[in-house]
């Protein structure tokens, strides 16, 4: 059984909320994991990968019907990706290094992926969900997380008491005052170590960007520094 295998073996064993719809890795070609495999270079296994970018949740059911009839998430049209890989272009990262995937399991019903995940209200699927994190976590052992958006800095805040800082945050403005865009060198509930970026989500890139502050740089230069101090 290959690595990416046992994730979904792992995904197909839990309880979805009605507001949710499992999906273990229709989409055969690049795709977030769970609607794909969640590797850049197509490759079953993840425990070579030094990165972890995770995202929220998958996309709506119609976006999903979308992805699988072409194969794979369009890189181009699809908001996530075309300024995620900006992110890491910018800062020097080769995508085939990094995990794609998702803090929440499955894909929303109907056909908004728009604003804060429905599964939210399942407190009961959550855990589920923070559970199999920190079972991706432990089968990839990444070096860095990068963490698109705020709902995933607060997924991730009740999987170590070094992330309470994340609870309870409102905007990023608050995170750069207070220097927790980048918390280095956290231990998790399953002692698995990993250093962690907070990240605008990608899809809100265009409008967010300028208000980022770091180390003495804004903008756009200070993603850039954010991410080059913590992956390279």
């Amino acid at each position: 059984m290959t690595e990416i295998e046992k994730l979904y073996q792992e995904a197909e064993m839990l309880e979805y909320p009605d507001s949710m719809i499992k999906v273990r890795g229709e989409i055969p070609r690049r795709a977030f994991f769970p609607g794909g495999k969640g590797t850049f270079d197509n490759s079953d296994q993840i425990s070579d990968k030094s990165i972890m970018i995770l995202g929220q949740d998958f996309d709506s059911e119609r976006g999903f019907k979308k992805s699988l009839h072409q194969g794979e998430e369009d890189i181009q049209k699809n908001s996530t990706w075309r300024n995620l890989l900006i992110y890491l272009n910018e800062a020097g990262i080769n995508p085939c290094i990094c995990f794609f995937t998702n803090a929440i399991m499955g894909i929303r019903k109907g056909e908004s992926s728009i604003g804060k995940s429905p599964a939210f209200k399942d407190k009961s699927f959550i855990n589920s969900c923070q559970d199999l994190f920190l079972f991706q976590l432990a089968l990839q052992q990444p070096k860095v997380i990068l963490v698109l958006g705020l709902r995933v800095a607060e997924f991730l805040s009740a999987s170590s008491t070094e992330l309470n800082v994340w609870s309870k945050i409102k905007n990023f403005t608050s995170i750069d005052n207070l220097n927790h865009q980048k918390i280095g060198n956290v231990t998790f509930k399953n002692n698995v170590s990993s250093s962690l970026v907070l990240l605008n989500h990608p899809s809100c890139r265009p409008w967010d960007l300028d208000r980022r502050t770091y180390s003495g740089y804004k903008g756009k230069d200070a993603i850039i520094h954010l991410l080059r101090s913590t992956c390279n």
